[in-house]
């Protein structure tokens, strides 16, 4: 059995389709969750993670759950690491 690989896209931009989607823009939501449109923009832009909070706000407007947007960020985050930097760090004995 063969694993699926799927590349982890910024958070932002799934935000951004779906806002396209139903054709809502940034302002707009912004408004509707209580937030600057500007921190919109900032994620949308990739520019600025989806906290837990921002995650719930997100869920409450649009659907879906607070876990599906803190899935994306944090499969993103990971995809920006690099294993290398981390070869020193090894198990610690129990």
């Amino acid at each position: 059995m063969s694993k699926l690989h799927i590349t982890p896209i910024h958070p932002g931009k799934v935000l951004q389709d779906e806002l396209e989607e139903i054709e809502l823009s940034q302002s707009r939501l912004a408004k509707h969750i209580g937030v600057l449109a500007k921190t919109i923009n900032e994620i949308c832009r990739g520019k600025r993670g989806i906290s837990a909070d921002m995650a719930m706000k997100l869920s409450k407007a649009l659907g879906g759950s607070p876990q599906f947007w803190l899935n994306l960020q944090n499969n993103w985050e990971l995809s920006q690491l690099n294993e290398v930097d981390y070869k020193k760090i090894n198990p610690v004995a129990a």
